[in-house]
């Protein structure tokens, strides 16, 4: 996703219609480096299909002027995959 549009659109349409409930973020640690800030998660939940959701996340937010500029989200894509499209690992 490039650009507010695409995240909000994302965030506000898509991430209801596939995670539909019991979505529960964990968080395990943060480290901050000036204008950087890395986050470890997992995301758990059922989807649209009734499959169950667990996944690990590594989030990377780069900062400019306080804001946030951009961010790199590291996730198993296979795993995530296999169960959206029920197949289950």
């Amino acid at each position: 996703m490039v650009g507010r549009k695409a995240i909000v659109r994302f965030f506000a349409e898509d991430f209801p219609r596939l995670f539909v409930r019991d979505v529960t973020v964990s968080f395990h640690g943060s480290h901050t480096d000036g204008e950087r800030v890395t986050v470890e998660a997992t995301m758990t939940a059922t989807l649209a299909n009734g499959n169950h959701y667990t996944n690990d996340y590594c989030f990377v937010f780069e900062l400019r002027d306080e804001l946030i500029h951009r961010v790199r989200e590291y996730v198993d894509t296979v795993r995530g995959h296999r169960m959206i499209f029920d197949e289950i690992p």
